[in-house]
C-alpha cells in the first residue's frame, strides 16, 4: 500500500494506527539503515552555488513532532505530525565520498562539530535567500551511485530573526525554532546563532551583518520522504521497462501457391 493511502487510513482505529506506524517505521529503517542510503545536505546562498561543501546527516530516528523525544505507547497522533530526524555532520575535504558515509556512520553525533555556515545580509537588507538541497545517496559495490531526490527549495532568513536567536545564545525551543524550506512544513532546519558580526559601516541603520549558522537537525516529514522514495522508485521502474529490447517481429509468411 502506498504510503499516502496507508496514512489515510490510518485515522480510522488506534488498531489500524499502530499498524500503519510500525509499516512506515521499517519501510524508513530499511532505506535509511538497511538500504544504504546516506542522506546528503546543501545549504547555500545564491551567489555561492559552485563554492560550498556538502554535509553528510545521521539518522536519529523518527519522532512526533520537530522536538526528538518518543512517545508513550497510549499516545495516539497522526501520522502527519511523525517526522524523522537527522543530525547534519561537518565536510572533511580529506576524506573521499565513501570514506565520509562510513566515518559519519560510525562516530556518534555527540564527538562530532557541528556543521555551520556564515549567512550574510547586506546593508539594507531585512533577510537574505539561501537554497537548500537534499538528496538521499546510496554507492553500490562497483562505485556506481543510485540518487532519490528529496527537495530542493529557496528560503528566506530575516535579518530579526537572526539577531533575535543570536541574543538567546542557544537555539530557540519549539517550532518557533525551526525554519521551514518551501511549502508546507514538509523539510525544517533546527538552527543555532552562534556569533554576530558586522561587515559594513557601523553607522548604518541596518548595517552589513554576518552569521555564523550551526545545523542542529534536519526534520522531514516521514511520509513526504517515504513519498519521494516511492516516486523515485516507481519512475525508475517505468523508465526500466521503457526502455526494455522489444522482440523480434516475425516476419509475416507468404500464402502458398499450390498448383494444379
Amino acid at each position: 500500500m502506498p504510503t499516502r493511502a496507508l496514512a489515510v487510513a490510518a485515522g480510522t482505529s488506534k488498531l489500524i494506527h499502530d499498524i500503519a506506524s510500525y509499516i512506515l517505521a521499517q519501510r524508513l529503517r530499511h532505506t535509511l539503515e538497511l538500504g544504504g542510503y546516506q542522506l546528503i545536505y546543501e545549504c547555500y546562498a545564491a551567489e555561492d552555488k559552485y563554492n560550498h561543501p556538502y554535509n553528510h546527516c545521521e539518522y536519529n530516528g523518527a519522532h512526533a513532532g520537530t522536538q526528538a523525544q518518543k512517545l508513550k505507547p497510549s499516545e495516539f497522533n497522526s501520522l502527519s505530525t511523525l517526522y524523522t530526524h537527522f543530525t547534519p555532520t561537518p565536510y572533511d575535504a580529506s576524506h573521499r565520498f565513501q570514506q565520509q558515509c562510513q566515518i559519519s556512520s560510525v562516530m556518534p553525533s555527540q564527538q562530532l562539530q557541528p556543521a555551520w555556515t556564515s549567512v550574510t545580509i547586506d546593508t539594507g537588507d531585512l533577510f537574505t535567500q539561501v537554497c537548500a538541497i537534499a538528496k538521499l545517496v546510496r554507492i553500490g559495490a562497483r562505485g556506481e551511485r543510485s540518487v532519490i531526490p528529496v527537495f530542493e527549495s529557496f528560503f528566506r532568513v530575516r535579518r530579526d530573526w537572526l539577531d533575535d536567536a543570536c541574543e538567546e545564545g542557544n537555539s530557540v525551543d519549539g517550532d518557533s525554532g525551526v525554519v521551514w524550506v518551501g511549502m508546507g512544513e514538509n523539510v525544517g532546519l533546527k538552527l543555532r546563532v552562534g556569533e554576530r558580526r558586522i561587515t559594513g559601516a557601523c553607522r548604518e541603520d541596518e548595517p552589513a551583518v554576518q552569521y555564523r549558522v550551526e545545523y542542529q537537525s534536519l526534520v522531514i516529514r516521514a511520509t513526504y520522504l517515504l513519498e519521494a522514495i516511492e516516486k523515485r522508485k516507481h519512475s525508475s521502474y517505468i523508465h526500466a521497462v521503457s526502455f526494455m529490447p522489444q522482440p523480434a517481429a516475425i516476419p509475416a509468411l507468404e500464402p502458398a501457391v499450390m498448383a494444379y
